[in-house]
């Protein structure tokens, strides 16, 4: 039967007790998890074999690509079914096994801090591409680019190693039925802790991709301006920059839409009063976002689009899908805009083109 905790004004299920009693939620909610759990260990799998098999995606980025998948892999294949076995036994499950939650919680905390700085590293990576490239090569080489991923591991890991010194903690959070960062041990920490996990990554991601597309406009601008000099016929012009706009915006607004509404939870609710009902709904949301990066990739990048399909046999099974991608990519090479411009502003608009995939 459940009990009301008055100091953490929450209600305590026992096994199976939030299912009978809140079905309206629960139904949903054990459902959204254990789809997102399946769909996002097919997708990562999915991510690691293509950078593996495919020698197109050998490239510098695919070690933060790599390093993403990984720790996402983390929350779809033993995070979300623990989560389900929290909603469905409660917290006496993890009671009798000493130390089962607090190391959850902790795993969670170090691969959500190592998803979120991948995501804002990767920006960083094209805004250097793109914006300076001369100094590309320098900063970011294999060797540089795996000690970068170290140091977000080891982020992760020191605001967990802090809670021996009794700063922060990680527990079953009675408010989102789940093992997690305990919010209410120490309220400074948590407003830290909600900087570094979410507003660091999303300020870096957002910078970089706003200078990013002001960049790729003013050099579109610079070579319309150039073909109009030249007497040279202006096609649409809008596929290089078009395309990586579209992709940049879809992995930052994922990203975005699924960890703010955590991060401005976590602080706002200073007093423990936001309902429990809220507090699952939010939670599961923040950690669908492992479950959508593959999908972004496909929808977005056409060599992971091409590994993928590779991959499930799909181009055996329905070669016109492929056709189809060939041909779309034929006639986008011929169309006016991929004419060869000279001087600078040419070279740039292939740099552009390289880096969206195109």
């Amino acid at each position: 039967m459940a009990t009301l905790d008055i100091n953490n004004e929450s209600v305590v299920f026992s096994r199976h007790e939030f299912l009978y009693t809140e079905p309206g939620i629960a139904i949903p909610v054990i459902v959204v998890v254990a789809v997102a759990a399946l769909i996002g260990t097919f997708g990562n799998i999915l991510i690691l074999l293509a950078v593996i098999t495919q020698k197109s995606l050998h490239t510098i980025e695919s070690v933060f690509i790599v390093n993403l998948a990984c720790s996402d892999m983390y929350v779809t294949t033993f995070a979300d079914p623990l989560s389900l076995t929290a909603k469905l036994e409660g917290e006496q499950f993890f009671n009798s096994i000493p130390g089962l939650c607090r190391a959850v919680g902790s795993m969670c905390t170090i691969s959500c801090v190592n998803s979120l700085m991948s995501i804002a590293a990767m920006s960083f990576n094209r805004f250097f591409f793109i914006c300076h490239n001369k100094y590309y090569k320098t900063v970011f080489t294999v060797r540089n680019c795996i000690i970068m991923c170290a140091c977000f591991y080891s982020i992760g890991l020191i605001l967990v190693l802090l809670n021996l010194g009794d700063i922060g903690g990680h527990s079953f959070d009675r408010k989102s039925l789940e093992c997690i960062w305990d919010r209410m041990a120490t309220y400074p920490y948590t407003v830290v802790f909600s900087i570094v996990l979410v507003w660091v990554p999303i300020i870096i991601t957002g910078a970089s991709y706003l200078k990013m597309f002001l960049h790729v406009r003013s050099v579109r601008a610079k070579v319309h301006q150039t073909r109009t000099t030249n007497g040279v016929a202006n096609g649409p012009t809008r596929t290089p920059s078009f395309q990586l706009a579209k992709t940049l915006f879809v992995i930052y607004i994922v990203f975005s839409v699924c960890w703010i509404p955590y991060a401005l939870l976590i602080v706002l609710d200073k007093d423990n009063t936001v309902s429990h009902e809220l507090h699952v709904g939010i939670v599961v949301w923040a950690h669908l976002h492992p479950s959508l990066n593959w999908l972004v990739y496909y929808y977005t990048n056409k060599k992971f689009h091409r590994a993928f399909l590779s991959l499930l046999c799909i181009n055996k099974c329905c070669p016109s899908a492929v056709v189809g991608d060939a041909t779309m990519v034929s006639e986008t090479r011929m169309q006016p805009s991929t004419i060869a411009v000279s001087g600078s502003n040419g070279k740039k608009m292939k740099e552009i083109k390289e880096s969206s995939g195109i």
